[in-house]
């Protein structure tokens, strides 16, 4: 797959404080990347260069092969898409939608015919008349997301757009984001913390911490395959247990020796933490077949299984997810194991 996008060494520094370091990214034509991390780790200064709303103190940028880091927002052939919406009050949804046509001079009959097709595109052609205040804040995204495509960027940038919506409404969006982005065909670069959103929505994810990328590839290998214990931590439910290493394949903990994980190198002696998910693990009568013994501290009713909240016995919790008719009580003394193909070993 070619490349649509490429930085090379993109920096940006304000004073003294690094916003983002110096960053090496190549985004495919026609794929979903999402940058993900927490608040100021870079991923919006990011999306921001990329605009052309933030000018690089380093680096450069290429859209299609072509030098970008010096061209103008509005030549760079980029959609913006905010969680604020933007919209103007005083125009009607049709209005809005039409705005950025009308700003490239675009004809009366051209402007119609694709406002129809941008409204049909987000199931909002009914609307059309309508003012923003009218609407409900899922359709206004909607409407922010038909003017953005209205115009038909090849680069649609996304910057947390479905944060101002309640947890039903954003689920809705992120499947209604993924169907435009498959009849589009467009390269969308789309910006969250959320996690979830994170894997339900994309085809990599670029995981950002401390103003440098943390880690990039699809939702899977980033989930099963962290590189750090931060990616681990960050990207859904882990339990990281951390000891010293020891020749014999074995990581000494305070719950006793664990096994290390068998489809990587054997570390070397010393400091070590390998990563177990609550999925992964699996609990089992306390005796020789169990990792390690504990007891039961909390157990809790999620709908398709239940959490099971475990203390090795040093007032830690590991957690694992238990079929709701096998989950034990709390108080309860149990064994846990797990696949050692399926634990990770974490390099730093």
């Amino acid at each position: 797959m070619t490349a649509k996008l490429e930085t090379r060494g993109l920096c940006k520094r304000y004073g003294e404080t690094t916003a983002l370091a110096s960053t090496d990214l190549e985004v495919r034509d026609g794929e979903f990347l999402t940058l993900l991390g927490p608040s100021g780790s870079g991923k919006t200064t990011l999306l921001q260069m990329i605009s052309g709303l933030v000018a690089p103190s380093e680096g450069a940028l290429f859209i299609d092969g072509r030098d970008a880091t010096r061209m103008s927002p509005g030549k760079r052939g980029i959609g913006l898409v905010f969680q604020s919406y933007a919209l103007f009050p005083h125009l009607t949804v049709s209005e809005n939608v039409a705005y950025p046509l009308r700003m490239r001079r675009v004809g009366g009959q051209e402007i119609a015919r694709r406002v129809v097709e941008a409204l049909a595109m987000v199931r909002m052609e009914e609307f059309g008349e309508r003012y923003p205040r009218e609407l409900s804040g899922g359709q206004q995204q909607r409407v922010a997301l038909a003017r953005c495509f209205v115009y038909r960027p090849s680069v649609v940038l996304l910057d947390e757009p479905l944060g101002a919506l309640d947890k039903k409404l954003r689920e809705h969006m992120q499947l209604e984001i993924r169907r435009l982005h498959k009849e589009l065909g467009a390269t969308f670069i789309y910006v969250t913390h959320d996690q979830e959103e994170a894997l339900t929505m994309s085809d990599r994810i670029c995981l950002m911490n401390r103003a440098r990328i943390e880690q990039l590839g699809t939702p899977l290998e980033l989930y099963d395959r962290p590189v750090s214990r931060f990616a681990a931590d960050f990207l859904g439910h882990s339990n990281i247990l951390e000891g010293r290493a020891s020749g014999d394949g074995h990581l000494h903990w305070a719950g006793g020796a664990l096994p290390l994980p068998s489809d990587g190198p054997v570390p070397a002696p010393g400091e070590a933490a390998i990563l177990v998910r609550p999925e992964s693990a699996r609990l089992c009568p306390p005796g020789p077949q169990a990792f390690f013994s504990g007891t039961v501290v909390q157990v809790v009713f999620t709908g398709a299984d239940m959490r099971v909240m475990v203390d090795p016995g040093d007032g830690s919790e590991f957690l694992v997810r238990a079929a709701r008719r096998a989950a034990p009580c709390q108080g309860a003394l149990v064994g846990v194991r797990w696949d050692r193909q399926e634990a990770v070993l974490l390099r730093r």
